[in-house]
Order: C-alpha cells, then structure tokens, then sequence
C-alpha cells in the first residue's frame, strides 16, 4: 500500500503475525571486479544478508579501494529474495546500468554494470544464465543487433537489459582472447554503448569517438572493443537525429520512504515520506502518520524527522523500543539501507520505487 506524502495523513499497517513461515529459495549475489588486468568473482553466501563497499579497503565486503571517494558508503542489504543497493552516504558516486542513480534493485537473473566512480563492478543474482540470442532475421522494435564485417547476419539481444560484451564469463556476448570489454544499455528510446575496461592499445570506441562515457549507437554505427569490430544495427528512432543527441542524464528527484517488510512473504508496501524539514508520528494511536495496529506497537512509538537523503529516528519511550540494524537506539540518523524495527514491525528506509 501506499500512504499519502502529507503529513497528517494515515497509513494504518496490520499486524504482522504469519502462521506458516515461508522461506523461499534465496538466489546468491555474485560480483565481479577488477583488480589490474583480471576480474575477481566473489559469492555472497545466502546466509549473509547487509554487506557494503567503501573507500577503506579493511572495512569493505569487496576488497577494492574507490579513489577520489571520501566518504563513500555503498550498501547492499537483502530483503526476502531480492537485494537493494544503496548510497547510503550525501555522495553521488553511483550509475547503475549506465544511469545516475542512488538506489538499485536486484532481483532474481538481474545483470546489473555498476560503476561507482570510475571503477565498474557486474552483479547478478541468482547465477549466471545464458542470454537466448537469436542470430538470423532483423532485430525487431525492441531489440538490436551485432554484425561482424562481411557476415550476413549477427547476433541480436533485447534491449530490456544490459548486454556486456567482452572475454568474460559474466558477459552476454562471449568474445576470445580479448582484454577490453563494454556494454549496451538502453535509456529514453536511444542505445548506448560505454567501455568497462580498455586501454590505448585496446581502445572501446563508437564510429570513432571514445566510449569512456556513454555513446549513443544508431543503425549502421561501428563498434570497436579491442580487436572486435562490429555494426551496430537497430531499428531507428527517426525522432532522434545523431547530430543533436546528447548523454546528459541527472539523477532524478528521489523520494525517501519506509517500505513495510512482510516477513511471511515477498510482499512489501511503501509509506512515501514527506519532504525535508517535515515530521512525523509512528504508533498505534489512531492520529499517527503512520498508524502500526499491533500490541507490541505504543501509542506514539517513535517519530521521524525527514532530513534530503536521511531521517533522524526518535524513540518515543516505547514499551518494547525501537531498533536500527538490530541495535536498540534512542536517536539515530537513519541513512537508505537502514533497517528499523518497530516491535512485530520491520521497515527498510530507501527511496520510493
């Protein structure tokens, strides 16, 4: 459900009570990144659930330094079946899939190409499954297609997700013995292509024009990645010209909110949050913002304080207390990612899908 982003507004949330546990399957998270020249693979067990990626090599999950990112605070915590990450700190460090942004989500056979400043990391969830790709006929409205030099027809790919190209295992399209890899992802009815690693000798480019940011691609444009040359082909936009098509894109306005888990389940709702600078009432009492009906809820159980990208939490010396990240708080700033727990009740704190 969704609550109204007033304040003054009710959301009432039922009780959380399950009579039969469900514990679905749980995919593994999987991440790849590079250290020099090679690409490192490491599996998340299905056991741990909150991990993070930080400037500080010792107190990371992923043991690679982010230069040039004070402050950095990347986390990624598990809800159910599916992973969330975060900016958890006032950095915009993030592109997910080539596009800024401060929250991503993961569910299960997602691909996502995550650079976090200028170093990229691919993550999948649930293993890495083989791209169906077809390799005759034209690619149809949403899809495109690869055509090495003087074949007569290529493979083509959706456009719905990114496709990584490269020597790797994790890439979509399986190149031999070659150093330099890329993707394609696709944003506001445009194609583009961008290196994920390279090198002078090895140069990602797209009719020429380096892909050290994002390209824009358009039937017939000539992809190099490495040695591996390629048309690019697709049925064309014609409301897009490629003389005035720019990559520009910012992250977008965000809305924090606290998404009510559903332990018994995948099911979740959202509470949209007020703007920065508003406040509001938890509890069981009937004026609250967010109305929770359980007896394990006090009348006025804790209040939010809703800053740009945080909140500051208040205890409001509730019977059974309130906790963060299973820690028993009387005031914490909350930060995405966070996990407040509210008796019976558990919220993830992140933006409004």
């Amino acid at each position: 459900m969704q609550g109204n982003p007033n304040v003054g507004a009710i959301t009432q949330i039922p009780s959380q009570h399950p009579s039969i546990p469900v514990t679905p399957k749980q995919p593994v998270l999987t991440c790849f990144y590079p250290i020099g020249s090679n690409w490192h693979r490491k599996d998340f067990p299905t056991s741990k659930d909150r991990l993070n990626i930080t400037e500080d090599t010792h107190n990371s999950d992923i043991p690679i330094g982010i230069p040039n990112a004070k402050g950095l605070e990347i986390v990624f915590q598990k809800i159910g079946s599916e992973w969330y990450a975060f900016e958890a700190s006032n950095t915009s460090f993030m592109t997910v899939n080539g596009i800024p942004k401060h929250q991503a989500v993961f569910r299960t056979h997602d691909k996502h190409v995550i650079f976090i400043d200028s170093v990229p990391f691919v993550f999948l969830l649930g293993g890495i499954s083989e791209v169906k790709q077809k390799s005759e006929g034209n690619p149809g409205r949403d899809e495109f297609s690869l055509v090495v030099p003087k074949a007569s027809s290529g493979a083509i790919f959706k456009k719905e997700k990114p496709c990584v190209i490269g020597s790797n295992e994790f890439c979509d399209h399986r190149l031999h013995n070659e150093t330099a890899s890329a993707f394609i992802f696709f944003h506001k009815n445009c194609c583009f292509l961008k290196a994920i690693s390279g090198s002078p000798e090895n140069p990602v480019t797209v009719d020429g024009v380096s892909a050290e940011t994002p390209v824009p691609l358009f039937d017939e444009s000539k992809i190099l990645i490495g040695k591996y040359a390629a048309e690019f082909h697709v049925e064309q936009d014609t409301s897009i010209s490629k003389h005035d098509f720019n990559f520009s894109p910012e992250h977008k306005p965000e809305q924090l909110s606290l998404l009510c888990i559903n332990e018994s389940s995948d099911e979740k709702s959202s509470f949209p949050l007020p703007p920065a600078g508003k406040a509001l009432n938890i509890g069981r009492d009937s004026h609250s913002e967010i109305q929770i009906n359980s007896k394990d809820i006090s009348r006025k159980h804790a209040q939010l304080i809703i800053y740009e990208r945080s909140a500051l939490l208040f205890d409001c010396h509730s019977t059974n207390g309130t906790l963060v990240n299973g820690e028993k708080i009387a005031k914490r700033m909350l930060h995405p990612g966070d996990i407040v727990t509210l008796g019976d009740t558990r919220f993830l704190f992140c933006y409004l899908e």
